[in-house]
């Protein structure tokens, strides 16, 4: 699928490319995959807008979302956070239908363990795999999957507050909001 989209060649334009999420971890139930690209250009904006067009170009592309998440904007609020946020719902070679995000983060600095494969792989026991998996292949086919939780929501809960099963996070959800 990355190959058919060219991703490398497109995003590698814009800046260094990571991938992360479920991609990155081993820990994917659906097929999501999650893209960071570190700008270094000395225009973001219209390096992005380059890419992104060229990628709405392919007849494989169905849809697509953009957000201009710099300044307040931004996730939370922080410089550190800006990006440029799109998501796209790609229709592969083999039928299979494939939801990408690409975070063009406009500061390099690190994003953090959850979104780090590599880090949340060296965190993972055989029973917090089974346990994230479930949660996530259960979850995800909810109405407020990516509204109001998402993956990360799920690491966090069975990394750092022991939660186990999928009505352990509703449980863990509900405590959360209050």
């Amino acid at each position: 699928m990355e190959a058919e989209l060219d991703l490398g060649r497109l995003l590698g334009r814009v800046g260094r490319v990571e991938r992360i999420g479920s991609a990155a971890s081993g820990l994917m139930v659906w097929r999501d995959l999650d893209l960071s690209i570190y700008c270094t250009g000395p225009d973001p904006g219209r390096d992005v807008a380059a890419a992104l067009g060229e990628l709405l170009a392919h007849p494989g592309i169905r849809a697509a979302d953009y957000r201009d998440e710099l300044g307040p904007r931004s996730p939370s609020g922080g410089e550190h956070d800006q990006r440029h946020y799109a998501t796209l719902r790609y229709v592969a070679g083999d039928g299979e239908w494939w939801k990408i995000d690409l975070s063009f983060w406009t500061d390099a600095g690190p994003r953090g363990e959850f979104i780090d494969g590599a880090a949340l792989q060296r965190r993972l026991t055989a029973e917090t795999q089974l346990a994230i998996l479930w949660i996530k292949d259960v979850l995800h086919r909810l109405d407020g999957y990516l509204r109001e939780f998402a993956g990360i929501d799920v690491y966090d809960a069975v990394l750092n507050h022991g939660v186990r099963t999928p009505a352990e996070f509703e449980a863990y959800l509900t405590r959360r909001r209050t």
